[in-house]
């Protein structure tokens, strides 16, 4: 995020703090304080540019972003694609394993400590930006890595990824509960950094990877409606319930890769197709077939998907397995851009895609850039999320979430 002037705040105190970052021709300039009636306290310092200037803002907007300051802006008075919040992660991690409340006033993130030796799971609340430590995983003797964090329908609880175990944790009480778990290469050939729980659009199914290569979809109170045995090469490597929770999907292999889908409420397969991958000869099957995040668009007439190296997205019609659309790379013909994460916003009308600090705007019918919208003439969002791995809508529309490998966490107005 550029800018030449910008305010944080840290509100985790008795008084708030804040401070204020101003470029003056080639100085950085300083105003901080705390409470309301406070003098506040003034420094300068030189920094021979404008330029070199504008670096040790961002510098400084780092650093107090890591201490647990702030950005906030009022969403009524932001203007489409401007931030409400700009927060770091806590524990100086990334912020690609988050979520929203369905009623999008607070967000989850889940952190690992030094070498994913423990692990955390905060609160954050969007008005303010103060954290809450819900859940602490103890170091050991075997790393922890948290892979997912998902509220439920309620936002009462968080469904999250702990190695190859998916749990639900109750927010009221502190107590979690294991959903499924397995051991990769003794008790499933899951892969935990590839397949992921998640939900249907309500939360109302769940669907999670458990030991014996057992992939179940859960109702709301944990009981299984669907159970499959994939106990077979090539191994699964995603997974996707339909936004009615009718579909799931699962993507198969590297390459070639193929894709199955099944009724979940009457066990049936109802198609299998291959990845339309359609490359040159003489790209590696890891460039050529793997699948990364699998999907269903809000009709559930396409699957949508990443392939190969961060590359897509692409949309696939689920009746036929043809290619339908995809992000051609702006630079190689050998390859589709890049994609890092994806999400469809609420209502359909838009195709929100992560990059490399970015978020790109897209239709949902042709891929193509979404052009214009009512106060945003740019197609390209900036967040500083680095590589965006997570993009996820509030339930209402209204603010979109971006997290990624540089640890930012950025709240949109959508």
């Amino acid at each position: 995020m550029d800018t030449d002037e910008i305010t944080l705040v840290h509100h985790g105190f008795p008084k708030p703090k804040y401070v204020r970052l101003r470029v003056d021709g080639g100085s950085l300039r300083r105003e901080s304080g705390s409470g309301s009636s406070g003098k506040p306290r003034h420094s300068a310092k030189d920094c021979g540019s404008p330029t070199e200037a504008g670096y040790a803002l961002a510098k400084e907007m780092h650093k107090r972003l890591r201490d647990g300051f702030v950005m906030l802006r009022d969403p009524a008075e932001a203007a489409v694609g401007e931030p409400v919040l700009v927060a770091a992660a806590p524990n100086r991690c990334g912020s690609q394993v988050l979520d929203v409340h369905p009623g999008g006033h607070t967000l989850v993130v889940a952190t690992m400590l030094k070498e994913a030796y423990g692990a955390e799971i905060h609160l954050v609340d969007v008005a303010t930006g103060v954290r809450r430590l819900v859940h602490t995983e103890p170091a050991g003797e075997r790393q922890t890595f948290l892979h997912t964090v998902r509220f439920d329908a309620a936002g009462q609880g968080v469904v999250y990824a702990l190695n190859g175990e998916t749990r639900l944790l109750d927010l009221a009480t502190g107590a979690s509960r294991t959903l499924a778990a397995y051991e990769q290469w003794q008790t499933s050939d899951f892969n935990p950094f590839c397949v992921q729980p998640s939900w249907d659009r309500a939360r109302q199914r769940l669907l999670v990877f458990d030991t014996g290569n057992r992939v179940r979809v859960l109702d709301a109170d944990g009981v299984p409606v669907l159970e499959l045995d994939v106990a077979r090469q090539p191994e699964c490597r995603a997974g996707a319930l339909s936004p009615s929770g009718r579909l799931l999907a699962l993507a198969f292999g590297l390459g070639p890769a193929h894709v199955e889908v099944w009724d979940v409420d009457t066990g049936r397969r109802v198609q299998r197709h291959g990845f339309p991958f359609p490359f040159p000869a003489g790209r590696d099957s890891a460039g050529c077939g793997g699948v990364d995040v699998l999907g269903f668009d809000p009709t559930e007439r396409f699957l949508v998907a990443n392939g190969g190296f961060a590359e897509g997205p692409f949309a696939m019609a689920l009746d036929t397995g043809a290619l339908a659309w995809a992000v051609p790379d702006p630079h190689r013909t050998d390859r589709w851009g890049t994609c890092y994460a994806w999400a469809f916003s609420p209502d359909g009308t838009r195709l929100t895609v992560g990059d490399r600090g970015v978020v790109a705007l897209r239709d949902p019918d042709t891929g193509t850039p979404l052009l214009p919208l009512p106060g945003l003439p740019d197609p390209q969002l900036r967040t500083g999320t680095g590589r965006t791995y997570r993009v996820v809508y509030t339930d209402a529309g209204d603010l979109l979430v971006c997290g990624g490998d540089g640890g930012r966490i950025v709240v949109l107005r959508a």
